[in-house]
């Protein structure tokens, strides 16, 4: 995986990565530091749903504008910031 470890912890890009690939079916390949989430997500459905799983599996909680506006190596930063905080 290519997110430095300056935007986010491995486990946290991991876990992410793992929510994408196995709950929303992404092609692990796209998981990539520079993909928008947007991208990964196909539809508002699926960001709703993302959102609702990060706080169930996470415990973070996560708005559908960051999940809209955000790289997956952003969107892990801030997951990680909430994880840790």
């Amino acid at each position: 995986m290519s997110v430095s470890a300056s935007s986010a912890s491995s486990a946290t890009a991991d876990l992410i990565t793992g929510l994408l690939v196995d709950r929303f079916e992404v092609d692990p390949a796209a998981v990539r530091a520079d993909a928008r989430m947007t991208d990964l997500l196909a539809d508002s459905l699926m960001v709703v749903e993302m959102a609702i799983t990060l706080k169930d599996e996470l415990g973070v909680s996560a708005t559908e504008e960051e999940l809209r506006e955000l790289t997956f190596a952003e969107f892990s930063a801030r997951v990680d910031e909430r994880r840790a905080g």
